[in-house]
């Protein structure tokens, strides 16, 4: 079997991919135990205004009501926070731990 290295964009790729697998399954399971189907009604209309007023909007009055409007909005969701804090850290752990198994396995570490 010929000995295929990896280039770095490569292995960036890899860990990517690994840590967005990882959070959207942490994420998914979180939100399913600690939000509300209220809060997650809500949250996915705050969504859907951010993206249209990002359409409609000169990009400086849409950025001047993320960092006014929409961000607060989202800081003052706990559950929706804690699930992203927790999916973010257990993701780029995993992506971390398995990339350090692979490039062992490969005798780059």
């Amino acid at each position: 079997m010929p000995n295929r290295e990896l280039s770095l964009p490569q292995q960036y790729g890899r860990f990517l991919v690994s840590g967005a697998l990882v959070f959207l399954l942490v994420f998914w399971g979180l939100s399913q135990f600690l939000i509300s189907s209220h809060d997650a009604h809500l949250d996915f209309l705050a969504v859907r205004l951010v993206l249209k007023a990002g359409i409609h909007q000169p990009f400086q009055t849409w950025l001047q009501n993320v960092e006014t409007t929409y961000l607060p909005f989202f800081f003052r969701q706990r559950p929706l926070l804690s699930c992203y804090m927790i999916s973010s850290a257990l993701a780029w752990l995993s992506a971390f731990l398995h990339d350090t198994k692979i490039l062992r396995k490969e005798n780059m570490l």
